[in-house]
């Protein structure tokens, strides 16, 4: 490949791939000689370690034209026009770090060089340099990046207080501002079509809060039927382990459904707990070894977050005053609604994580593997339940709505819905609260709540199914 490339590069581009060559002609030899490299990962890293180390020297001819040098081949030289760039300090003169095990007063005792006599070997060939030149342009940058801290070099300053003739001069791009034009789709008769056979279908949860995050994401899912590609993981990814550990503890609590738990039956649980996370591990993550590296320390995580759960139930049970029972597990509900301003109902389904009783009271619970706070299920106004904060908030709802439409539930009965976090296990079931009064929360999802929480649905369902509203991108989504 380089051979090809050769025939049609420039003298400077001849350059470039010679390097190239060197580099690779390296590694050959290397791998001949210790045989280590056996993967691309591997061979990559090596390629990556041995091309920063090259340098380019640039050839041309001495007595015309624009010199390239550095400082100190600018010795016993004179020019008429000199451009000195990147006289930051740091730079010109270096740092003071130097990689050695004197430290400096021995240095300073026996006479050895210091960075003292390496900045005055820089201070001479830098008003060396000046002396007979007759236009001087000396370049600093002013900007603190990953080039310097933005500090123009000691001799700039010198230069300054020993000249009164020097024109000093800011130069920066011109910031075009370029209108950023979103995506839009209008809502034609195919799209409209489509929309339709989703109410007859189902819409989920999380398809819901998946158009108020971004139209155009709920767009290519549920219009064009666009997935997500199906990458091979080399590593766990956070949903995979997330549904490792969905499919565990169903697996562990169906056969306690419609049944009151007991201690001992939680010690069952968590005599099973590796073997089954061992095997939903092999199920989802197929082809993929989970015994080393970064996948046994998220198998380890996915372990964990179980067994910490089990032992908070364990925990829980232990009190005789408590009385949890199992209701269901995974349990799919559905339920057909009518909004005024669509011709046909829609449908709205999801599959809940659990559904139990605690000590009289119905809880519906979904799992989240990620990091969530009882804020995020704190609402005050049905109204802003658009905002990005509120989404999980939607969700627990929506199955709550659902579980008294497919129950016929008598609301004399007690209900909470919420969250049980992994990661923020400590804080236990994170419930629905309605009261801006932390000190008396108000957790109880009553008909009136739903009513006028369905209310706020109704209406994003109606902008969904608008004809005139068009899927329009969102700018500046939060990540």
């Amino acid at each position: 490949m380089i051979n090809l490339l050769k025939e049609h590069a420039n003298a400077l581009e001849k350059e470039y791939l010679f390097r190239f060559y060197t580099a690779f002609t390296q590694l050959q030899n290397l791998h001949h000689e210790f045989g280590y490299v056996q993967d691309l990962k591997t061979l990559h890293q090596f390629f990556r370690q041995l091309i920063q180390s090259e340098s380019l020297s640039f050839q041309g001819e001495p007595l015309q034209g624009l010199q390239l040098m550095g400082v100190l081949e600018t010795r016993v030289l004179d020019f008429e026009n000199v451009i000195i760039t990147s006289v930051n300090e740091g730079i010109l003169p270096g740092n003071h770090q130097q990689n050695t095990f004197i430290p400096f007063d021995v240095k300073t005792a026996f006479g050895l060089p210091t960075y003292r006599e390496k900045d005055a070997l820089f201070s001479y060939h830098f008003f060396r340099l000046l002396q007979r030149a007759k236009n001087i342009y000396i370049l600093y940058n002013t900007e603190h990046d990953v080039f310097g801290s933005g500090e123009k070099s000691r001799f700039v300053t010198q230069l300054e207080m020993m000249r009164n003739d020097i024109t000093e001069t800011v130069v920066s791009p011109k910031v075009v501002s370029m209108p950023i034009l979103l995506k839009e789709i209008q809502k034609d008769q195919n799209v409209l079509i489509r929309l339709q056979e989703l109410a007859e279908k189902g819409i989920s949860p999380s398809a819901i809060t998946s158009y108020l995050y971004n139209p155009m994401v709920f767009y290519k899912q549920k219009i064009l039927k666009i997935n997500e590609l199906e990458d091979v993981e080399e590593t766990v990814a956070a949903n995979t382990m997330g549904t490792v550990v969905h499919d565990t503890l169903e697996e562990l609590y169906k056969p306690f459904e419609g049944k009151f738990l007991q201690v001992k039956d939680i010690e069952k649980m968590q005599q099973k707990t590796t073997e089954l996370v061992t095997y939903y591990f092999s199920k989802h993550f197929k082809n993929g070894d989970i015994t080393t590296g970064k996948n046994r320390l998220i198998f380890e995580v996915a372990n964990r977050f179980v067994e910490n759960f089990l032992s908070k139930e364990k925990h829980l049970l232990k009190d005789e005053n408590n009385q949890l029972k199992i209701i269901a597990t995974e349990q799919e509900l559905s339920s057909e609604i009518r909004v005024e301003g669509i011709d046909f109902p829609v449908k709205i389904k999801g599959i809940v994580d659990r559904i139990d009783e605690l000590n009289g009271v119905t809880r519906i619970i979904d799992y989240k593997t990620g990091k969530v706070e009882s804020t995020h299920l704190k609402v005050l106004d049905f109204e802003a339940i658009r905002e990005l904060k509120y989404h999980k908030a939607i969700q627990v709802m929506l199955y709550a709505f659902l579980y008294t439409q497919h129950t016929q539930f008598h609301f004399e009965k007690p209900l909470e819905a919420g969250i049980i976090s992994f990661k923020n296990l400590k804080s236990g079931f994170l419930q629905m609260n309605f009261s801006s009064n932390y000190r008396t929360p108000d957790n109880a999802i009553t008909q009136e709540k739903l009513e006028d929480f369905m209310t706020e649905i109704k209406a994003i369902i109606l902008e969904l199914y608008n004809p005139a509203i068009n899927f329009v991108e969102v700018a500046n989504l939060p990540y």
